[in-house]
């Protein structure tokens, strides 16, 4: 262990996993899926469609989802059983409750649910407007949020680069500036957001500051036109990147095992939601019909197995949306 440029004598750790160790994660998943495994088959919580989506996790980033406060009490206290029988400590200040007032039954009930408190081992949780989870900022208004997020930590990434000779004129030349920009600052500002597929508006807002970074390391006037600012820099537009990373997202998903959450909710959403939903499978429908016109009747049959055999999505849409 290092502290103030000081390293102590060597020990063995007893306990946990290494941190940013190569196997840390998924040896850490093997110990905590049991606990998935009891959230899972106590039935309750979250649920789309039949389909138990009530413990969203990744590694130690466990949330639990349900739109009953007794309900989420009792898989709070379902957690908090295990951590005790397991030796570990659950972070107090890490474990908070986000209420989300986006469906009509949550409305209905949102008297009665501002009332209510939840404990973990009888002390009280605080309850946030926001909380962090996989690294993407959950709020009542998640891209919003997620947006201004990743923009402020973007800012401040390029002004840490610009000691290096990252600041266009008289600094490093331009592929070389380019290349930084797209390693350490283009996957920080659209972090998480081929999960959330941000609107419109909030897309322009993340072009408008990508290209401001452009013209700065390039040197260029602010009055240059975007497409010049494109071509020279060889850069994708944000709302190709975005599409870039949700297309590999989804073929990620379309290589899993059929009992696994992800794609059985990908068939269920892609046959059940109409063309109108705010899905994210129909958001990654509604890509691959522009991508492919022949596709494009909103109310045509198309499943994720179709989209993953037929070579139109993850490897052949990425290509076409670089070109």
């Amino acid at each position: 262990m290092k502290w103030e440029g000081q390293s102590s004598a060597e020990f063995t750790c007893q306990q946990g996993v290494r941190q940013g160790g190569i196997l840390s994660k998924d040896m850490y998943k093997i110990y905590v899926n049991e606990l998935l495994n009891r959230l899972s088959i106590a039935g309750h919580g979250g649920k789309i469609g039949e389909i138990n989506c009530a413990a969203p996790t990744c590694a130690d980033d466990v949330t639990i989802i349900s739109d009953s406060p007794e309900v989420l009490q009792s898989l709070i206290n379902t957690a908090v059983d295990y951590s005790k029988m397991e030796r570990y400590l659950l972070q107090p200040t890490k474990s908070v409750v986000l209420q989300i007032d986006n469906t009509s039954k949550v409305k209905k009930n949102k008297q009665i649910n501002d009332k209510c408190s939840w404990t973990m081992d009888n002390d009280n949780m605080p309850i946030v407007e926001s909380a962090m989870h996989m690294g993407i900022l959950r709020s009542a208004a998640t891209e919003e949020t997620t947006v201004e997020y990743n923009i402020s930590k973007a800012r401040r990434t390029i002004y840490s680069l610009m000691a290096s000779g990252l600041h266009g004129e008289n600094g490093l030349d331009a592929e070389t500036s380019i290349h930084l920009l797209q390693t350490y600052v283009l996957p920080i500002l659209v972090y998480g957001l081929e999960v959330i597929l941000p609107k419109v508006k909030l897309v322009e807002k993340l072009e408008v500051l990508h290209r401001k970074f452009l013209k700065q390391i390039l040197s260029l006037p602010t009055t240059v036109a975007n497409p010049a600012v494109y071509i020279i820099s060889g850069a994708i537009p944000m709302e190709g990147t975005i599409h870039k990373r949700a297309l590999a997202l989804y073929g990620n998903i379309c290589r899993l095992p059929e009992d696994s959450i992800e794609k059985q909710l990908a068939n269920r959403q892609l046959l059940v939601k109409s063309w109108e939903s705010n899905s994210w499978f129909i958001a990654i429908k509604k890509n691959y019909c522009e991508i492919q016109p022949e596709r494009s009747n909103r109310y045509a049959t198309i499943t994720s197995y179709e989209i993953a055999m037929e070579g139109h999505c993850a490897q052949n849409c990425k290509l076409i949306l670089a070109q």
